[in-house]
C-alpha cells in the first residue's frame, strides 16, 4: 500500500476513535432518532456531508459540526459514497474498501 495513503488513513482513523467524534456521533444519532435520513431504516452510519479528509479533519467546523452530519443506513451510506448513478453498486462492489459501523474506511475482507 502507498505510504501516503496509510498516513492519511491513520490520521482519519485516529479521529474516528476520538472521544469528541464519539460524542458528536451520538448526538447526531439521537437528533435523527437513530433513523436513516434518506430511507427511514435504522441508521448505522453518521456521514459527513462535506467529506472528511486529512486536510479538514482538524477543522471542527467540518469534522464535528452537527450541520455537516447526517445519519444513514449502510445502503444509503454506500450510495452517498458511490454516487446515485446506474453503475454505483457495481463501482462499490469493485472498490477494495468499505466503511465500518463508525464510518471508518477499512479494506474489504
Amino acid at each position: 500500500m502507498n505510504r501516503d495513503y496509510i498516513e492519511r488513513r491513520n490520521k482519519l482513523n485516529k479521529f474516528y476513535k476520538s472521544k469528541p467524534w464519539r460524542d458528536v456521533r451520538e448526538v447526531a444519532l439521537k437528533r435523527d432518532k437513530y433513523l436513516c435520513q434518506d430511507c427511514g431504516k435504522p441508521a448505522e452510519h453518521v456521514h459527513h456531508i462535506t467529506h472528511l479528509n486529512e486536510l479538514n479533519v482538524g477543522d471542527a467546523n467540518v469534522s464535528l459540526n452537527l450541520n455537516n452530519l447526517v445519519c444513514l443506513c449502510h445502503r444509503c451510506h454506500d450510495k452517498r459514497h458511490t454516487g446515485e448513478h446506474a453503475n454505483g453498486r457495481r463501482m462499490q462492489e469493485n472498490n477494495p474498501y468499505t466503511f465500518d459501523a463508525n464510518g471508518m474506511l477499512i479494506p474489504k475482507a
